[in-house]
């Protein structure tokens, strides 16, 4: 709905609303194509619209796709195959939710299972993996708070919320402002930089993680 998008955007790209108010996202400067998927009756209806949207954004200048959705399935429809291909193939980074276990999401699903998305979990204020704000699998590549988050609510206010949805738009803002500092590094070298970066959890891959 509106709320969670709006909210997933003030993340990413909120611009505060005074000099004491408002919420100052990751990458304030960057600018929004937001993207309506409205999840029809079936599932196939919104496994294309899901398709439609990620091709929509490639063509008119996307440089970095936010998810901060899960169809809850290890494998994906053939028409996401050709959208993300395409994303791919125009350098655009695509930034997934790995989901949470509060809402059911025990391990990743797609698109946070394609090859070449860049699929964000969730940590606590100390860091450590949430339990109910994430969910696990081999696929996750870097992780972001997840808890106590505040965003912006449509109309104005603001709401306290928790999960990947939140911490995925910060990974993705994180995304544009090394795509606007570097602008030579092609979306692999991108990802790169953001995994090489990151704070580890110890000496070996963490699925949590």
């Amino acid at each position: 709905g509106d709320e969670h998008g709006t909210m997933v955007a003030s993340l990413a790209a909120g611009r505060g609303t005074g000099a004491n108010s408002g919420v100052l996202g990751v990458a304030p400067a960057a600018s929004l194509l937001s993207v309506s998927v409205g999840f029809g009756d079936n599932a196939t209806d919104s496994d294309q619209q899901i398709a439609d949207a990620v091709t929509w954004a490639v063509d008119h200048g996307a440089k970095v796709i936010n998810l901060s959705l899960t169809r809850n399935t290890l494998d994906w429809p053939t028409s996401w195959d050709d959208a993300f291909l395409y994303a791919m193939e125009h350098d655009v980074v695509v930034v997934a939710a790995a989901g949470n276990r509060g809402s059911g999401t025990t391990e990743v699903g797609a698109p946070a299972t394609m090859p070449g998305v860049l699929v964000v979990g969730g940590v606590d204020r100390n860091g450590k993996a949430s339990f109910d704000a994430s969910s696990q699998g081999i696929t996750i590549a870097v992780s972001a708070p997840s808890e106590n988050l505040v965003g912006a609510a449509p109309g104005g206010g603001y709401y306290n919320w928790s999960g990947t949805s939140g911490a995925t738009p910060i990974v993705a803002g994180i995304v544009a402002l090394v795509r606007a500092s570097h602008p030579g590094l092609d979306a692999g070298n991108v990802i790169n930089r953001l995994t090489a970066t990151a704070k580890g959890v110890g000496t070996v891959p963490n699925p949590t993680y």
